[in-house]
């Protein structure tokens, strides 16, 4: 699976459940839909990535913790 395919699902998951993410959150939704992602690597550079596009959040609050929550500002509204 390419890499931007699987932000897209990333992304779209987000969207649809909302909520805290972490790598292990996403590596759990990666194994669910049967991709070959062990590496926690991919999972934070995925949430990374839509961190730089503005479409997520980042939580720092936590020192030992980095969670991700839907940027609502730039994804929400009335289409």
């Amino acid at each position: 699976m390419s890499a931007p395919r699987r932000r897209a699902l990333l992304l779209a998951a987000i969207r649809d459940w909302q909520g805290e993410w972490t790598t292990t959150r996403v590596q759990k939704l990666y194994r669910s839909r049967a991709y070959a992602v062990p590496m926690r690597k991919t999972a934070r550079d995925d949430l990374a990535q839509l961190h730089r596009q503005g479409l997520l959040v980042l939580d720092e609050r936590d020192p030992n913790r980095r969670v991700y929550r839907l940027n609502r500002i730039t994804t929400g509204g009335a289409g």
